[in-house]
């Protein structure tokens, strides 16, 4: 592989902001659309309806993404994407009426959706050290989780909160400017992939650990918007949000630590304690009085745990069923799940009296893990 040094540096420096902007956008959102449904005295249908238009639309943009396989056009792609995503934050927070925060989030999802699966892809594509650099990318992403919840404390004792908009906004610009001035050139093997062999594909397997990531970040990603939601209308203060948004990304950001030293040979198993903690989380969630403060920051901790077991088995996993050719496209799949997943939950179940019929969303996840738990390929 070819590429100008100081043209390499900036674009990896554009991946980071890219991927610290995105990850701040998910981190935080959930704590600003609450204070936004108090503020906007939205009704929970209006709540629902900013958080999975998102997903919705961050699932339309991920589709085209796979098809970017010239690194030429990745990175065309990647720009557009955050070009997007930008023109969404600034229109979030600027707007001041419901339809125009509604068509922030459309935007921003669309361009998450075309620029955040192109990062791995351009790591791998752009650069020869590739493990090192995702090794990068995957710390300042699990560092952002951490910092943008705690910065907002800080926004909200000199602002209003939603002006913690202007951190994604910054990021965005930053990835967008560098990601102008970068010039990188690709390998000749890097720009003609060419597939040798017959690909292969284990259909069961695959698909078991796609409805295994569906229900599992379907039912976290419900917790995470309902219980800042439900603290919100409960009276909490935008200081005490801001402290609930940071909890399960800190139980995240410390148990991907300690998944990097799991073996693969445990990842069937990793994935069933995901199901089981996102599912305790379901129950004391729902057992909780709606006044109650306090315990809803154990309820986010687990959230964020069960997130994090999930997040490497299941990609390795998915990896593990498919031919090497075909990683792009699982890569597209696994993220589709996920937010399909999120969008599903957020649009069929209310945060306010969920019932009891998100438990039973628990037997297909039941049912996928136990194909996942038969023997498959071994991982690399």
């Amino acid at each position: 592989m070819r590429e100008q040094p100081s043209g390499g540096k900036l674009l990896f420096l554009s991946v980071l902001s890219a991927a610290s902007a995105y990850t701040a956008d998910i981190s935080i959102f959930p704590i600003i659309l609450a204070s936004l449904s108090r503020g906007y005295e939205m009704n929970a249908a209006d709540s629902v309806l900013l958080a999975y238009s998102y997903n919705i639309a961050l699932v339309a943009g991920i589709v085209p993404s796979y098809y970017a396989r010239n690194p030429h056009i990745l990175l065309t792609m990647f720009r557009l994407g955050l070009a997007l995503f930008l023109a969404g934050a600034i229109l979030l927070f600027a707007s001041g009426a419901f339809y125009g925060l509604l068509s922030a989030r459309i935007l921003m999802g669309l361009g998450a959706g075309i620029f955040s699966p192109l990062i791995p892809s351009i790591i791998s594509v752009m650069y020869r050290e590739k493990t090192k650099y995702l090794s990068y990318w995957a710390t300042t992403t699990g560092a952002v989780c951490v910092i943008a919840p705690l910065a907002l404390i800080m926004a909200v004792q000199m602002f209003a909160l939603r002006s913690s908009v202007i951190l994604i906004v910054l990021l965005s610009v930053l990835a967008l400017f560098l990601a102008g001035k970068s010039t990188v050139m690709a390998s000749e093997s890097a720009s003609s992939m060419q597939v040798t062999g017959s690909p292969t594909i284990s259909w069961r397997g695959l698909l078991s650990v796609l409805v295994t990531v569906f229900v599992i970040y379907g039912q976290v990603t419900w917790l995470i918007y309902a219980i800042p939601l439900r603290a919100a209308h409960g009276g909490a203060s935008d200081t005490y949000l801001a402290l609930l948004g940071t909890s399960p990304w800190i139980s995240f950001t410390i148990v991907c630590y300690v998944m990097g030293r799991v073996g693969s040979v445990y990842f069937p198993q990793c994935l069933m304690v995901s199901a089981i903690l996102a599912g305790a989380g379901l129950i004391i969630f729902m057992n909780l009085p709606t006044d109650s403060t306090s315990s809803l920051f154990f309820v986010m901790f687990v959230a964020g745990a069960a997130m994090a077991i999930a997040n490497i088995p299941s990609t390795a996993l998915a990896f593990s069923y498919v031919d090497a050719s075909r990683f792009g496209l699982i890569s597209c799949l696994d993220i589709l799940a996920a937010r399909l997943g999120g969008a599903f939950f957020l649009y069929k179940f209310d945060w306010a009296s969920p019932g009891i019929g998100i438990m039973w969303s628990g037997i297909p996840l039941m049912l996928s893990l136990g194909f996942i738990l038969m023997p498959q390929r071994k991982l690399e």
